[in-house]
């Protein structure tokens, strides 16, 4: 693994608590609103989940008709996710980097979570131009990460109220979680990365931002709110390939 690039889900321990995860609580609000975001902006059925983790998110897209390839730097977790779903496509990305994937093409790539836990810029930039260079034409990226302000509130599935610190934190500051769902409390550390860092980042790689859709909690959802219903968690970007980089890869050879 490249210095500065880990996960910390890289252990059995938190492998086997975040395999047991579906949607409670606050991540209910994370995939909730997905459907209907793929079903206006992505044309297609061919996804790359990117950071796929245990297989959640894959199953999720799954289930929505998707054919699906998972992808991950954790051995531990992509077990998981091999023993829940035998039928999946799921392979390794030891560096963090996508290799023989890139040479193949996508209509969606959805990474939740994943930047999350990126500290280097370098390394997203890279990543980014990577995913970008996955896409089919007119093909789509949907990033879901969590929102600054999840880091400073208390959560259906999240307490921060251990960590003041996390108040002074500024982008690309270690940040730190306690997930509530899962029998390990040991404390997530993340890294934040601002709306405005996001924005740039996307720009840099060549890629258009389409929306920007913060869910929050209603009085409908089956879950108690504690801060949801106030304040979103997450924050969730559509992106494509801009007019440029998408004439180029049109006039590159097939």
């Amino acid at each position: 693994m490249e210095p500065g690039f880990r996960n910390v889900y890289q252990d059995d321990r938190r492998a086997d608590a975040y395999s047991e995860l579906e949607f409670p609580g606050s991540y209910f609000l994370a995939f909730r609103d997905l459907p209907d975001i793929f079903s206006r902006h992505v044309n297609g059925r061919r996804a790359l989940d990117f950071g796929c983790g245990t297989g959640r998110s894959s199953r999720f897209l799954k289930d929505l008709g998707y054919q699906v390839l998972g992808v991950d730097i954790s051995e531990p977790m992509l077990a998981r996710a091999r023993e829940r779903d035998p039928q999946g496509q799921y392979e390794s990305i030891p560096n963090g980097s996508l290799g023989d994937q890139q040479r193949r093409r996508f209509d969606l790539v959805l990474s939740t979570f994943t930047f999350d836990n990126i500290p280097d810029p370098a390394k997203r930039l890279h990543l980014f131009k990577c995913l970008r260079d996955t896409l089919s034409p007119g093909g789509r990226i949907v990033n879901l990460v969590s929102a600054p302000e999840i880091y400073l509130h208390e959560w259906a599935s999240f307490s921060t109220k251990d960590f003041p610190e996390n108040q002074a934190a500024k982008s690309g500051d270690p940040v730190r979680i306690v997930m509530l769902d899962v029998p390990d409390r040991r404390p997530v550390e993340d890294v934040l990365w601002t709306n405005s860092d996001y924005r740039e980042l996307y720009r840099s790689t060549g890629l258009d931002l389409l929306e920007v859709h913060r869910p929050v909690g209603k009085p409908s959802d089956p879950c108690r709110w504690v801060s949801e219903a106030q304040v979103s968690p997450w924050v969730i970007y559509v992106l494509g390939a801009s007019a440029q980089e998408s004439k180029r890869e049109g006039d590159s050879p097939p």
